[in-house]
C-alpha cells in the first residue's frame, strides 16, 4: 500500500500523537527509486540517520547490537534505518527498502554478508562465531578505514538472521 506525502525524516514528539498507527508501511518514489519506510516507536534515543534499529512485534525500536539481536530476543525481527536523530518515546520512520544509509564499523567490505556488532547503531561485515547476520542488506561500496554511514546501501525488508 502506498501511503503518500510522508516525509521520512519527521518525528513525532513523545507528548503529541502519532501521525501513522505503528506499523504503517509507506512506500515513496526518488530519484533514488523505490524506498520503503516502516514506522515505529522508540524504546530507546537513536543516534542519528543512517543508525540500524530492530523492531520487535510490537512495533518499539532500539539501536541494532549484539544484545538486542542476541537469540532469545531479536531473531526473526525486523530491521531498518532511523532517518533522523530520535529521543526516547518518538515516533518515526525507518528505511526497509531501496537505496540508503547503513551505519557501518570500520572496513566494512563491499558485497558481503553484514553482522551485527557490539557498537549500537552498526553492522559489520564480521565473521566472528556468535553474531547475527542481518538478511537483506548489502553495501553498493565498501566503508573506508572509519565507522560511517554509508550511503550506498540497499534495504530488501531486512531482518535478524541466523547466527554465525
Amino acid at each position: 500500500m502506498y501511503v503518500l506525502g510522508i516525509d521520512p525524516d519527521a518525528v513525532v514528539a513523545s507528548t503529541g500523537a502519532p501521525a501513522y498507527a505503528v506499523g504503517t508501511l509507506a512506500f515513496s518514489q526518488t530519484s533514488d527509486g523505490t524506498k520503503g519506510y516502516l514506522y515505529v516507536h522508540a524504546a530507546e534515543a537513536i543516534t542519528g540517520a543512517g543508525y540500524m534499529c530492530v523492531v520487535d512485534s510490537a512495533g518499539e525500536a532500539e539501536m541494532l547490537d549484539t544484545t538486542s539481536s542476541a537469540p532469545g530476543a531479536g531473531a526473526g525481527q525486523r530491521v531498518g534505518a532511523a532517518q533522523a536523530a530520535i529521543a526516547d518515546n518518538e515516533y518515526f520512520w525507518i528505511q526497509v527498502y531501496g537505496k540508503g544509509s547503513i551505519r557501518t564499523l570500520a572496513s566494512a567490505a563491499l558485497g558481503t554478508q553484514l553482522t551485527s556488532s557490539a557498537t549500537a547503531g552498526a553492522v559489520d561485515d564480521a565473521t566472528t562465531a556468535g553474531l547475527e547476520v542481518i538478511e537483506g542488506i548489502v553495501l553498493g561500496t565498501a566503508t573506508g578505514g572509519a565507522e560511517a554511514t554509508n550511503t550506498d546501501g540497499y534495504f530488501n525488508f531486512p531482518y535478524v538472521g541466523r547466527t554465525l
